[in-house]
């Protein structure tokens, strides 16, 4: 391999990481869209999907996993989600609090949902999402509601025994 083809692979994280904050950014209009009975466009978002795309959702908190496969299922999802739940919803908003490209089709990110209801009841919901990338769309989702710390998709900031070795014998370079 020659130093065009690395320096040129060594940026394809970062085309991913632009796939994720579109990603997050149809998310924050989907939710705009449910909070104030607007209408959403699932294409908008479902453009950044394969067609055979795989969508799972699991945590405590909504009693097991959920699996939705292909354009259809996925679309059908987002449109349900975007109609809010009844009008109860007065803001639902996320924060992206890590996000980590642990491969060149491998992006994981991390934060907290907030919601509040007209009635002024709020609740903050932790969440994972791990993307399986290729040719820079989305072929998998998941997505664990719940701490990441706990997540048995995505434990971030945990190094390995193993990655340790490559880690100090990597420290040399930068002391």
């Amino acid at each position: 391999m020659d130093r065009k083809e690395i320096s040129r692979k060594s940026l394809q994280p970062f085309n991913n990481l632009d796939v994720v904050k579109k990603y997050f950014s149809s998310v924050k209009t989907m939710d705009r869209a449910a909070t104030s009975k607007r209408s959403f466009d699932t294409d908008r978002i479902m453009s950044l999907w394969h067609d055979d795309g795989k969508l799972t959702i699991s945590g405590k908190p909504l009693g097991g996993e959920h699996s939705f496969s292909g354009a259809e299922e996925i679309s059908t999802f987002y449109e349900r989600r975007a109609k809010g739940v009844d009008g109860e919803i007065a803001i639902n908003v996320s924060s992206i609090e890590v996000a980590n490209s642990k491969s060149a089709d491998h992006v994981v990110a991390s934060g907290l949902r907030y919601v509040v209801t007209h009635k002024e009841e709020g609740l903050q919901v932790p969440f994972t999402h791990n993307f399986i990338l290729n040719d820079g769309r989305i072929s998998e989702l998941r997505i664990h509601v719940g701490p990441p710390a706990k997540s048995e998709i995505a434990p971030l900031g945990a190094l390995q025994v193993e990655d340790l070795g490559r880690l100090s014998a990597m420290a040399w370079m930068v002391a």
